[in-house]
């Protein structure tokens, strides 16, 4: 059950960082850099939040494991002698530990309780007051700091260019190959010749469906970004990057922006269905 819980809490806060994302953006296009700047602060805290649930699911699934190792388990010397290697403390530890800074899982709290019982009440004030034997990273990911200048630049321009808007610290124009596809620029204009029906691998960012056909039998999706891998990028070898296609980049080659003798035309379309519906 907790295993689930965290998995639905990881879902709901993804889809709440995809949000804030377009508001950001939003706030981009708008000239608010210095909202913008605030809200990508917490938009970083979130990410760091997902990656602790994500570690919990981990530490949960590795106790399910071996639960009847933990059984057997009756004193917290015979856990930190005979356990350090497999595991299971620095689960146990990690877990009650973020009791605290998890609230939306309340299933953790039978697991203290549990442990309370199991070894001794000290065992556990001992991890939530004075951290024995927690690892630094949970430690880090429970009590996050304000983000670091350069860390919200990143996300700041990423945001621009995945949503095309324009940032004052983006040098030069937005780019047009995914920031997130390692290219040769010597061999672009080679690639832009080829027709991308005809190139069989598909990348498409995490959280896309996939679109996989005839055409395109081979789908990889990125990486999800987040705080500590937000400027690396999706390596592609040489030797297959031109059988590789970006969706998002192949949506913006075939998306033009309408002219204005175009959007003329389209309003007067839209006055003529109007006044064709008044007379009916």
């Amino acid at each position: 059950m907790c295993i689930q819980r965290l998995r639905y809490a990881q879902e709901k806060q993804q889809a709440i960082a995809k949000q804030s994302r377009r508001q950001v953006a939003q706030l981009l296009l708008a000239n608010k850099e210095q909202k913008a700047h605030y809200r990508v602060e917490t938009l970083i805290h979130d990410d760091i939040h997902i990656e602790l649930l994500e570690i919990l699911e981990l530490y949960c699934e590795l106790l399910l494991a071996r639960v009847q190792i933990i059984n057997d388990i009756t004193t917290e010397e015979e856990l930190v002698k005979e356990h350090l290697e497999d595991g299971i403390n620095e689960a146990i530890r990690s877990l009650i530990y973020a009791i605290l800074f998890v609230d939306e899982i309340k299933e953790l709290s039978q697991l203290k309780d549990l442990m309370a019982w199991k070894l001794n009440a000290e065992f556990v004030n001992g991890i939530i007051t004075d951290h024995i034997d927690v690892p630094d990273k949970i430690i880090q990911k429970c009590s996050p700091s304000v983000p670091k200048e350069e860390l919200v630049d990143l996300y700041l321009k990423e945001i621009a260019k995945t949503y095309d808007v324009p940032y004052s610290k983006l040098c030069g124009s937005l780019s047009s190959s995914s920031s997130s596809i390692a290219l040769d620029y010597d061999d672009l204009s080679v690639e832009m010749k080829d027709n991308d029906e005809e190139k069989p691998i598909l990348t498409l960012d995490n959280d896309d469906i996939d679109v996989a056909d005839a055409k395109h039998p081979i789908i990889i999706k990125k990486p999800r970004q987040n705080s500590e891998n937000i400027n690396n990028e999706l390596k592609i070898p040489k030797d297959i990057k031109k059988e590789v296609v970006d969706k998002k980049q192949s949506e913006k080659k075939t998306t033009r922006r309408k002219t204005k003798k175009e959007q003329e035309n389209d309003e007067l379309d839209e006055l003529k269905k109007r006044f064709d519906a008044l007379r009916r």
